[in-house]
């Protein structure tokens, strides 16, 4: 079974996420809202996902991911908010343009930097604290 996964598939996977988070029923025409996507794309993406363990779907029902799926998800969904907080806090990007770039970013960052990323933005931020309390 193929695991590779492409942006595409990683953007589904984690708009997935945020629905089954928001309402813990997910259906296609959700998805498919939430993308700005048409519906017969969204089955094709499901479809993919499916033959390589990420998602289960049942024609006309949910959309579920399995744990292999719910993992993988996280990881996207966790590097995509450690990057808007890096952008936002750090670097004093607006909100929106750092949720545009972290789309951007999230798929071909290696998972050591932004963890580095992450780690520099706590001392960053835990320094600039320390010097507005003297």
């Amino acid at each position: 079974m193929n695991t590779q996964i492409s942006e595409s598939s990683e953007n589904y996977l984690e708009t997935i996420l945020i629905l089954d988070n928001e309402k813990k029923m997910v259906r296609v025409k959700e998805i498919s809202q939430k993308m700005n996507v048409s519906m017969p794309s969204v089955h094709n993406a499901l479809h993919i996902l499916e033959e390589r363990g990420f998602v289960s779907h049942e024609h006309y029902g949910c959309v579920e991911l399995t744990k292999k799926g719910r993992a993988t998800a996280k990881k996207i969904y966790d590097s995509h908010m450690q990057l808007v907080n890096f952008f936002t806090a750090v670097l004093g990007v607006t909100p929106d343009i750092a949720e545009q770039d972290a789309c951007r970013i999230e798929h071909v960052i290696s998972p050591q930097t932004v963890e580095q990323m992450n780690e520099f933005a706590k001392k960053y931020l835990s320094d600039a604290q320390d010097r507005g309390n003297r």
